[in-house]
């Protein structure tokens, strides 16, 4: 529904020039943040306002060209701009949505809580609404965490109960001679003969074990995962494809998710190293 001009306060209205800036800003905004996983800096601080005062300005526009010309072809241009813009704000929602909630979850899981390879997002260059929203995440994910006893599943249980006692061996000078003790010539009686040859057939054996080995050495890579190498060290521990816990040096290569692997690409920790 459109909105007449008594509507929007005076300190909303914004000139032709100021309009064609922001949707500019806009549309900018939309191309770069579909293009990455993580949240990128907003124009301004303030965007969303100036944001919510072009779709206002929009709207008068239109109201106003109806009551002077009525419906024509000026309006079905406002409509197609308007379109344009509304389609872009929600582009932009959702992707920095889904980049903030992969960045909290990142953040929260690979830090456990530590010291920061991670670093929180820099809310200067985001709005005040986001910030809310990324902190609520971060408490999501740890009551989640809580609630499935992550710390237990990959810290372990800690200290037990259960005392293992070490026995070491006796001292020679405590050694007792006992009245079982087997003569050495009996054992030398039982021994094999000498033209026994324990090894025949193992050579016929290697290749068949070479050949099994090679094939449990044979790896598939699911689409879903990507090869990296790593050009910097990680001092937190982070989970590979198969869910093993590693902490990649430099010159490491392992099979991480693609998501995981490409953040860490664009963070520089690692370069792709697909075959």
């Amino acid at each position: 529904m459109a909105v007449s001009s008594a509507e929007v306060s005076s300190s909303n209205a914004l000139s032709d020039q100021a309009v064609q800036a922001i949707e500019s800003r806009l549309m900018a905004l939309q191309r770069s943040q579909a293009e990455q996983d993580l949240p990128v800096p907003l124009p301004t601080s303030d965007f969303w306002i100036l944001v919510s005062q072009l779709t206002q300005s929009i709207e008068i526009e239109m109201d106003e060209c109806i009551r002077r010309e009525g419906w024509g072809a000026k309006i079905q241009l406002l409509q197609k701009r308007q379109n344009n813009i509304r389609w872009a704000i929600g582009s932009i929602i959702q992707h920095r949505l889904n980049a903030f909630v992969r960045h909290a979850n990142m953040r929260t899981l690979l830090n456990r809580g530590n010291s920061s390879d991670i670093s929180e997002p820099n809310w200067a260059q985001h709005d005040a609404s986001e910030r809310a929203f990324y902190e609520g995440v971060c408490r999501l994910i740890e009551k989640f965490q809580t609630e499935i006893d992550w710390e237990q599943m990959q810290n372990g249980i800690g200290d037990t109960s259960i005392s293992t006692t070490i026995q070491g061996i006796a001292p020679l000078t405590e050694f007792v001679e006992k009245e079982d003790v087997i003569p050495l010539e009996q054992i030398e009686q039982e021994m094999p003969p000498p033209d026994v040859h324990l090894e025949e057939g193992w050579d016929e054996d290697v290749p068949h074990v070479q050949e099994e080995i090679e094939e449990k050495n044979t790896i598939e890579l699911d689409d879903d995962c990507l090869r990296i190498r790593f050009i910097k060290d990680v001092e937190q521990p982070v989970m590979d494809f198969d869910g093993n816990e590693v902490q990649p040096l430099v010159g490491d290569v392992f099979v991480f998710p693609e998501v995981l692997a490409k953040a860490m690409i664009k963070m520089g920790y690692a370069e792709n190293a697909s075959i």
